[in-house]
C-alpha cells in the first residue's frame, strides 16, 4: 500500500514532490473570516438593483413613478392568440356587426361591452337562423370566440353570471328550438394494423394518378410521422412546414463489430400548436424499422437523396460501408445550405416543360387531406378518415406505455384535454375477463374496436351516379342565373361551383354506408344457403405504368422472414433507390391514356389531307365502274414535341400521345407550354434532331409551321 501511495504521489506531483504550503495570516486573508451575511450585503449593494444605492432617493422615487405612469397609460395587457384564432375572432366580430345592423343597434362595440345576456342570446339565435349551422358544438364554438372578442374589447373577462346563463341556455333552449345535432363525434383511432392497410392500399391498390409521383412518396412518411409522434398535420405541412434543417441524419456504430452502421433520424418539431400561450418544440429519434412499409427513415432518406439535399454526395449503399471513427460516437450528415431552408414536403408547379415539383412551395394541408381521404376510400374503410384518427390512436398507445406527464409533453396537451377530446368511447379492455376471472382476450376486444372496412366497398361513384349528379346541379354559373340559389349566393360563387362536389360527397357517403349495412346481410344469406367464401383472396391484377412504382409495391410488401440481414439490407437499398427515382417521375394523366367516348366532333377540314387532282385515265376508269387507286398521303404526326423529347419525367403514355386533331394539339401546346414561358424566352427547338435556336414563342410557332409542317 505504501508503494502504491508513492506511485500516485509521484504521478500527481512529479519527482520533485508537491509545492510548499504557504500559510497566510488573517490580515492577508480578510475574506476568510467575514460572515456570510456581511458578504451578501456587499454583493447586494454592488449589484445596482437595491434601494441602498448611492443615488438620490428623490430621483429614484421619480423614476419609479414615471414607470408606473407609463404602465397605467399602456392599459391592460391583452392575450396574444395565434393567427388562426385571430382570423376566427375577426369573422365573429364581422358577424356581430351584421347582427347589430339587422337589429338597428348603432354601436356594435358598445353593445358587446355592455354584455347583456338578452343581446348575446339574440345574436346566437340570429346566427343559427341565418347560417348552415346544424350541430350544437358549432354554435358553442361561436359563443366561445365571441367571449374572446369581448375580452379583447373590454380588457377583462366576461361576467360569470352571463357565462353561466349562456352555457345553460344553448343546450336547454337553443338546441331544441332549431333541432341542432348534439351527438358527440365518434373518436375512432387508426392503429398500426390500419396504417399497414393504408400503406398497402396506397402503393398496391390505388389507381389514382397523382400530379407528380413525389406526392405519392410523400404521403407515406407523413402518415408514419403523424402516427408515431401524435402530432397535428399542420406541424408538417402548410404555412409553417417541416424544413430540411429540422431533420438530421446520424450514423452510429453497430452494436456488433463488422456489421454495417446504424442510421438514425432526428426529427425536431418546432411549429407546434401553442398550449398555455407557449409553443414547446419536440424532438424525436427514429431508426430503421423492421417493416419497410412503415419505416420513416427509409422514406425520408429517399426524399433527401432524390433532392440531392446533402452536403456530401452519397447513396444508401455508401452509408452501409462507412466506419464510425473510434474517437467519436457518431457521424452527422449535414444539409446543403440552399436545401436546409426548403420544405421537405412540397407541392407541384406548372412550368413550360410540364408539371414539376416546386423547390419552395410547401404542400398544403387541404391537398394532403384529400389524398389521405381517397386512400381510405381505396382501402374500403366505412368511416371518412381524418388525421386526428392517427393522433387518437397514438395517444391511446402513449397513454398505456408512458406516464401522464410524458404523454402530455408528446401530445402538447394540458390538464384533462386528452380525457375530454381524445379518449375513445370504446373500452378496449376485456372487462368480461377482468370481472369473471376468465382468460383475457384483449386482442379480440381491440379488433372489435378497430375501424370497420370491406375490400369490396365502392371507392367512388359510378358513371350512372355521376350522371345523376349532373342533372341536379348547374354546370356553369351562367346557367344558375335567375334562380333562388344564385340570388342567395351572389357574393359566394364558389358555393355554386362546389354544388356538384357536395352532392357527390353526400351520395358517395350514403352509398358506402348502405354497402356496409347490406354486405354482411348478404353474406349471412349466402352462407345459410351453403355458399361458403373462398379461403384464398385473389389479388387484383394491376399493371403499373412506371417501373419504379411496380418495384416499390413489390419490395415493400414482400416477406422478409427467410432472408438474412445482408439480403434485407439489399432490399432496403433497392427500395430507397426506386423511391428516389420515383420522386422524379410522373404517371400519365387519364386524359392522355384513352380518347373520350362521348362528345366527339367530326374532324376539322384542316385535318383532311389534300389529294392530287384526278387524271383523265382515272375518269375513264370511273366511267367503266373500274376501281381507282387513290394515293395515301402521310401528314405530320400530331404529337407534342415538348412532352415527347423535353419532359424527362413524363410517363410513356404521355410521351407517345398522338392527338386526334390539330386544334387539340394547338390548344395543348399553347396552354401547357408556351403560355407558361415569357414571349421572348430563348430556347432550342424541342423536336429531336432539330438544332434551331428560337428567339421566343412566336418564332417557335413560325418555325414549326415552315420547318415541321404543323400549324400551331
Amino acid at each position: 500500500m505504501a508503494r502504491r501511495h508513492a506511485q500516485r504521489h509521484t504521478l500527481r506531483y512529479g519527482a520533485d514532490g508537491p509545492p510548499p504550503t504557504v500559510m497566510l495570516s488573517a490580515e492577508e486573508r480578510p475574506g476568510a473570516y467575514e460572515s456570510r451575511s456581511q458578504r451578501d450585503l456587499e454583493l447586494y449593494q454592488d449589484s445596482g438593483y437595491n434601494s441602498l444605492s448611492e443615488s438620490d432617493p428623490d430621483d429614484e422615487a421619480m423614476f419609479y413613478q414615471q414607470k408606473m405612469d407609463e404602465f397605467e397609460e399602456e392599459g391592460a395587457t391583452l392575450s396574444n392568440p395565434c393567427d388562426e384564432t385571430k382570423a376566427m375572432m375577426a369573422a365573429v366580430e364581422k358577424n356581430w356587426g351584421l347582427f347589430c345592423k339587422a337589429t338597428k343597434i348603432k354601436n356594435p362595440q358598445a353593445a358587446l361591452i355592455e354584455c347583456e345576456a338578452r343581446t348575446i342570446k339574440g345574436y346566437l339565435f340570429w346566427r343559427v337562423k341565418n347560417s348552415r349551422i346544424k350541430k350544437e358544438s358549432s354554435i358553442i364554438t361561436c359563443w366561445k370566440v365571441l367571449s374572446m372578442v369581448y375580452a379583447r374589447l373590454a380588457q377583462r373577462y366576461m361576467d360569470g353570471g352571463v357565462l353561466y346563463d349562456i352555457r345553460n341556455w344553448i343546450p336547454q333552449k337553443l338546441t331544441p328550438m332549431f333541432g341542432l345535432d348534439d351527438s358527440e363525434k365518434d373518436k375512432a383511432g387508426l392503429f398500426v394494423e390500419d396504417l399497414c392497410t393504408l400503406q398497402n392500399g396506397h402503393w398496391v391498390l390505388d389507381t389514382e394518378v397523382y400530379a407528380h409521383e413525389r406526392l405519392r412518396v410523400q404521403l407515406s412518411p407523413l402518415l408514419i410521422i403523424a402516427g408515431c409522434t401524435a402530432t397535428r398535420p399542420k406541424a408538417l405541412v402548410g404555412k409553417r412546414p417541416l424544413l430540411y434543417k429540422d431533420i438530421e441524419f446520424q450514423v452510429f456504430p453497430p452494436s456488433i463489430k463488422e456489421r454495417p452502421p446504424i442510421i438514425v433520424m432526428i426529427l425536431n418539431l418546432k411549429h407546434i400548436k401553442r398550449s398555455g400561450g407557449k409553443s414547446k418544440k419536440k424532438i424525436f429519434a427514429f431508426y430503421e424499422g423492421e417493416d419497410l412499409s412503415c419505416c420513416v427513415v427509409t422514406f425520408m432518406l429517399a426524399l433527401a437523396l432524390a433532392d440531392n439535399a446533402f452536403e456530401n454526395k452519397f447513396t444508401l449503399k455508401d452509408i452501409y460501408t462507412w466506419i464510425v471513427p473510434p474517437d467519436t460516437d457518431r457521424i452527422r450528415l449535414y444539409w446543403d445550405d440552399k436545401w436546409a431552408e426548403r420544405p421537405v414536403f412540397r407541392d407541384v408547379e406548372h412550368t413550360a416543360k410540364g408539371v414539376r415539383m416546386s423547390k419552395t412551395q410547401s404542400l398544403q394541408y387541404s391537398k394532403h387531406r384529400h389524398h389521405f381521404i381517397r386512400v381510405g376510400r381505396t382501402c374500403g374503410f366505412e368511416k371518412r378518415l381524418e388525421f386526428y384518427d392517427l393522433r387518437r390512436a397514438s395517444g391511446k398507445r402513449l397513454n398505456e406505455e408512458l406516464t401522464p406527464e410524458e404523454r402530455r409533453q408528446i401530445m402538447g396537451n394540458q390538464g384533462d384535454v386528452y380525457e375530454r377530446y381524445y379518449m375513445p368511447a370504446f373500452i378496449d379492455r376485456d372487462c368480461q375477463a377482468i370481472y369473471l376471472g376468465s382468460t383475457r382476450r384483449d386482442d379480440l376486444i381491440r379488433a372489435v374496436g378497430r375501424l370497420a372496412r370491406h375490400a369490396r366497398a365502392p371507392p367512388a361513384l359510378t358513371d350512372v351516379q355521376n350522371q345523376e349528379i349532373k342533372l341536379h346541379g348547374y354546370r356553369t354559373i351562367k346557367a344558375a342565373k335567375g334562380t333562388e340559389l344564385f340570388e342567395l349566393h351572389k357574393e359566394t360563387q364558389a358555393d355554386i361551383n362546389n354544388l356538384k362536389r357536395k352532392l357527390s360527397d353526400a351520395l358517395l357517403n350514403k352509398t358506402i354506408k348502405e354497402f356496409h349495412i347490406s354486405v354482411h346481410t348478404d353474406e349471412v344469406n349466402q352462407q345459410m344457403q351453403g355458399i361458403r367464401p373462398s379461403d384464398i383472396l385473389t389479388p387484383p391484377t394491376i399493371k403499373y405504368e412506371l417501373e419504379e412504382r411496380a418495384a416499390v409495391a413489390k419490395l415493400l410488401f414482400m416477406p422478409l422472414d427467410n432472408l438474412s440481414e445482408d439480403q434485407i439490407r439489399q432490399v432496403r437499398i433497392e427500395v430507397v433507390e426506386n423511391l428516389a427515382q420515383l420522386c422524379k417521375r410522373q404517371e400519365t394523366p387519364h386524359l392522355y391514356k384513352a380518347p373520350k367516348s362521348r362528345g366527339q366532333r367530326p374532324k376539322h377540314p384542316i385535318d383532311l389531307p389534300i389529294l392530287p387532282p384526278a387524271s383523265p385515265e382515272d375518269f375513264r376508269k370511273l366511267s367503266r365502274n373500274e376501281p381507282v387507286v387513290i394515293p395515301q398521303l402521310q401528314g405530320p404526326v400530331l404529337i407534342c414535341a415538348f412532352c415527347k423529347w423535353c419532359d424527362e419525367e413524363a410517363g410513356p403514355a404521355k410521351k407517345d400521345k398522338v392527338f386526334a386533331r390539330i386544334d387539340i394539339l394547338r390548344k395543348h401546346v399553347r396552354t401547357q407550354h408556351l403560355d407558361l414561358m415569357a414571349s421572348d424566352t430563348e430556347f432550342s427547338c424541342p423536336y429531336e434532331g432539330c438544332l434551331e435556336l428560337l428567339a421566343g414563342t412566336m418564332h417557335y410557332l413560325n418555325h414549326v409551321t415552315h420547318g415541321h409542317g404543323l400549324y400551331l
